[in-house]
């Protein structure tokens, strides 16, 4: 009888540890978690919900076509309001608690210094969809990856556009006004322009827009009484139709160019005609109602079958975040193994002459 009850205890203790076992091993999820991160209640949510938008549309479009290796991808959604503290919160939140691989959105530059080392030492994979500071690819961190074409370039074709315009050589004579909002990318906007500017033989009168703007009289009435020849802006689309409404109060009528977040349709269409055809916007993205490419022509049509206004889908960011879904999309059907950070890390590595329909 003693074998036998010692027999018994060892095969209920293997069964005990079999299911302990169990228990702990990770269990194969049917999702691929995604967190985002960003401005959807904000001063800013008007260029940025499209962007998110049309990626969770892309995402539901390969999710209703049995998703990718039969995983649905989930799209966990936090709300920063704009606001570096809550975002960081959010990201630390997505990452130790929801345990996502991959943090999209990130579009408040300001909160890029306290973010980043978070994933980095996490090792989770960051994709800035809109904010495309410097600190997010100088020096070059493995974890992140950025989905706009950066500040630099944007300044540098605005001032050719505006030699071209001027039938100029050089800025020599000329007093060009720089409009930003404040936070980081406006101050890094704020200091590429006017070393372009001065680079050029220019010279530059700065002036300050706060993110949740109301009017930007103060700065209008500012750079008229300087008498520039032209103005570089950079915001959100509230601030271009605030900069725009004041200029044509003041019957100021130089030309204006925008960076990415001001080039937005609701910026021409919701500002005074005098002023908004002197306003010239430059960007990496074309709306795709105006491709008229097929895959234009799908990002539109899916935008509408999930229930998503005309007004977003029409916008330039409405094809940045598709153009977006798509990339991690592809990323993550090339992924070899786990859906780890650093398996999907190299997925998107390994992504190459993306067609994105134009």
């Amino acid at each position: 009888m003693r074998r036998r009850t010692a027999t018994l205890l060892v095969v209920a203790l293997a069964a005990l540890l079999a299911v302990a076992a169990a228990q702990s091993r990770p269990r194969a999820s049917s999702t691929i978690d995604i967190g985002y991160v960003g401005d959807k209640s904000g001063p800013t949510v008007a260029s940025q919900a499209p962007g998110i938008h049309a990626m969770a549309a892309y995402f539901k479009m390969v999710n209703d076509a049995g998703g990718v290796k039969g995983k649905k991808i989930n799209l966990i959604e936090r709300d920063d309001q704009y606001n570096p503290a809550i975002e960081l919160q959010q990201v630390k939140q997505l990452v130790t608690d929801d345990k996502v691989p991959l943090v999209v959105g990130l579009g408040q530059s300001s909160g890029a210094a306290s973010v980043i080392p978070v994933l980095a030492q996490n090792q989770t994979v960051g994709f800035f969809t809109q904010s495309n500071i410097r600190e997010v690819t100088s020096p070059f961190q493995k974890w992140l990856f950025t989905g706009n074409c950066n500040l630099a370039d944007q300044v540098d074709a605005a001032i050719g556009y505006e030699l071209v315009r001027l039938h100029k050589k050089n800025l020599k004579g000329v007093k060009v006004g720089i409009a930003a909002i404040a936070v980081a990318s406006g101050q890094e906007w704020t200091d590429l322009s006017k070393a372009a500017v001065e680079r050029n033989g220019g010279t530059t009168v700065t002036e300050s827009l706060p993110s949740a703007i109301v009017n930007a009289d103060v700065q209008v009435q500012d750079l008229a009484s300087e008498k520039v020849d032209f103005i570089m802006m950079h915001h959100a689309v509230a601030g271009g139709i605030a900069m725009l409404k004041s200029l044509a109060k003041y019957n100021v009528k130089v030309p204006v160019l925008g960076s990415y977040g001001v080039t937005n349709d609701a910026v021409f269409t919701q500002s005074p005609f005098e002023a908004a055809k002197n306003f010239y916007g430059m960007n990496c993205f074309t709306p795709p109602n105006i491709v008229k490419t097929a895959k234009g022509k799908q990002a539109t049509a899916m935008g509408k079958k999930y229930g998503y206004p005309d007004n977003e889908t029409s916008q330039l960011n409405w094809s940045l975040g598709w153009s977006q879904g798509q990339l991690i999309t592809e990323a993550l059907k090339k992924v070899k193994g786990d859906y780890t950070a650093d398996n999907i890390r190299k997925a998107l590595e390994s992504v190459k002459n993306l067609d994105t329909g134009g």
